[in-house]
């Protein structure tokens, strides 16, 4: 049965994600020591970046880096490399593949890394399980054996010869089974139902508040099972009562939120693993089609004039970033132009058979499927225009960009430059810049990677950074934290044909409405590359730290590890007042700058 229809005290849940855990547990006694020792170790879900950075915290040296002896004595991969789960030569390969920290103490040669790359580590081991995962699935579905064939075979033909299995359909599943399932779904609705009727108000609606006290969601968020966000961004998404003023949910807007909770979680028992491998007639298939058909049907209609198709599509999106026939139906635009006739449903059925599908589905487009039916459906009006006429420029996402940038900003509880922002928020900023960097604003384009010394020369404010060592030390030096609070960044830079200076202004308030300065000086350079990112000609901003002040202090920079982000960056867009840069070594590391006019 599904799961929100389950008490709590007899559910097993399992987070999405994979969690490095052994793949085997022995059961002789000599072991029996090592399996206490390992209940004992908490094990981090590999996409859980916060986690994984406090777990880093604890672990790296007081430059806030991590050699590889610290690595293998770090608990949880410790404990895989003992029981043998993990091969020391499989972690001296995936230690060779991360990137170093570039600058090493003198007094130690070996190796070191950093945060960003230690998450890298973490991700690849637990690669390493994903992949024993498939062995484990597809050996459960080998063939089975000459005689199991036979012996089926003879089966077969007694129940052929009695006149069994007339009852069953074509796909295999008999009209028992599929009553059963239909009687069960009511079973849990009017369960549902009956907690509703205990929550609800005078008028049979449901507040948010409401329904966070409902001991079901309230269990599942003090057992730490439901974030606060993912309660929120659920409650967002679920349809409200038409007329309801205040946002209240009804009956059918309950059992959606309950749909959509269970899609939060998995089975962890053997009766539900059973039937998932039993599951040889597609039927498990269709269930997660009907699934994803109900999700997108509750999700919100995507509206806005001239959005950009990117953004148009990172909102469509299902849970494996993928758009179908039924995630287009909440496409806005596109239903207004279905209504009006401005186009046909056979002209539009005739252009998504065009496009190239992800591979393993039978009708799922990607991102670049959807610019390909996008940019069909815009040649229709196109054709359609007087000979000599452009088509309309699209819109730039530059304004949207800084709208949400300000947004974040202006929240006085958050810490500048988006260094708390969730992943949510990440992602949408990042699809945003994606986008941008593909505008005919951008002189990284026009130029051909080609950028100039008096192109960037000027006074630039950090608007935002998703770098996980400045998220990790809350800013560039390292300073803030505590009593003590980041409150913005600032990036200088002077030059000509015979010298190149660099300063960064980092703003700390303490209380007391006092604040001071960390001030690092530098030298800076340009230097054509290829980008990681694109792969076509780009420009490098090398910045190379000298010395590091703050109040009467002065220090050489060479000891200040976390001013290694923003050390060297790739250039991928620029206008005369944006600047947007990403590693060069992590291009997922992004930072936004703005030209301080003043």
């Amino acid at each position: 049965s599904s799961l929100a229809f389950l008490p709590f005290e007899e559910r097993s849940y399992q987070r999405r994600g994979i969690v490095i855990m052994p793949r085997k547990m022995s059961s002789s006694s000599s072991e029996s020591a090592s399996e206490a020792d390992n209940a004992d170790i908490e094990y981090v879900e590999a996409d859980d970046g916060e986690a994984l950075q406090k777990l880093f915290a604890k672990q790296c040296d007081e430059d806030g880096l991590m050699t590889q002896s610290a690595l293998r004595a770090t608990p949880a991969i410790r404990a895989l490399l003992v029981d043998g789960d993990l091969l020391s030569e499989e972690l001296d390969d995936i230690w060779s593949a991360a990137p170093k920290f570039p600058d090493v103490s003198s007094n130690n040669d070996e190796e070191r890394i950093d945060v960003d790359s230690f998450i890298q580590v973490y991700r690849d081991i637990d690669d390493l399980f994903e992949d024993d995962e498939e062995e484990e699935t597809s050996s459960k579905t080998e063939p089975a054996s000459d005689d199991d064939a036979a012996a089926a075979a003879a089966a077969k033909e007694v129940v052929e010869k009695t006149g069994g299995g007339d009852d069953e359909d074509e796909e295999g599943a008999s009209p028992t089974d599929e009553t059963n399932e239909d009687q069960t779904i009511a079973e849990d609705e009017e369960e549902l139902e009956k907690a509703f009727a205990t929550i609800c108000d005078g008028d049979n609606l449901v507040s948010r508040d409401a329904l966070r006290q409902w001991d079901e969601v309230k269990n599942l968020l003090e057992e730490g099972m439901l974030g606060e966000d993912e309660f929120g961004d659920i409650w967002d998404r679920t349809p409200k009562s038409l007329g309801s003023s205040d946002k209240l949910i009804d009956v059918d807007g309950f059992l959606s939120f309950n749909v959509a909770l269970d899609d939060l979680f998995v089975f962890d028992d053997d009766e539900v693993e059973d039937e998932a491998e039993s599951d040889t007639n597609g039927e498990g298939e269709a269930e997660e089609d009907v699934e994803e058909e109900e999700a997108a049907v509750e999700r919100p209609m995507v509206e806005g004039d001239d959005l950009p198709p990117g953004v148009i599509f990172s909102a469509l999106a299902d849970e494996k970033y993928q758009v179908g026939m039924k995630e287009l139906k909440r496409w806005g635009e596109l239903q207004d132009m279905l209504t009006e006739g401005d186009i046909l449903p056979i002209e539009l059925q005739n252009i998504y058979a065009e496009v190239p599908k992800v591979p393993g589905t039978k009708e799922k487009i990607d991102e670049d499927g959807f610019l390909a039916l996008y940019e069909a459906i815009e040649a229709l009006f196109e054709d359609e225009d007087e000979a000599g006429d452009e088509a309309a420029a699209v819109p730039s996402v530059k304004p949207d960009l800084l709208s949400l940038l300000l947004d974040i900003a202006e929240d006085e509880t958050r810490i500048p430059c988006g260094l708390d922002c969730t992943e949510r928020e990440e992602r949408e900023i990042s699809d945003i810049v994606a986008v941008l960097e593909q505008e005919p604003t951008n002189k990284v384009i026009t130029q051909n990677g080609i950028i100039e010394t008096e192109d960037i020369i000027g006074t630039w404010d950090l608007l935002y950074s998703s770098s996980a060592t400045m998220k990790y030390n809350e800013g560039l030096s390292g300073l803030a934290g505590g009593v003590s609070k980041f409150s913005g960044l600032k990036q200088k830079l002077e030059g000509n044909k015979y010298i190149s200076d660099a300063e960064y202004i980092e703003t700390i308030d303490i209380p007391g409405d006092n604040s001071f300065d960390v001030r690092v000086t530098a030298g800076w350079e340009l230097r054509n590359s290829v980008s990681l990112f694109t792969g076509k000609p780009s420009t490098v901003l090398k910045v190379t730290p000298e010395m590091v002040y703050y109040g009467p202090t002065k220090q050489v920079a060479d000891y200040w590890k976390s001013l290694g982000p923003m050390s060297s960056t790739d250039l991928t867009y620029l206008d005369d007042d944006l600047r947007v840069m990403r590693g060069t070594t992590s291009t997922d590391s992004i930072f936004i700058l703005k030209k301080n006019d003043s």
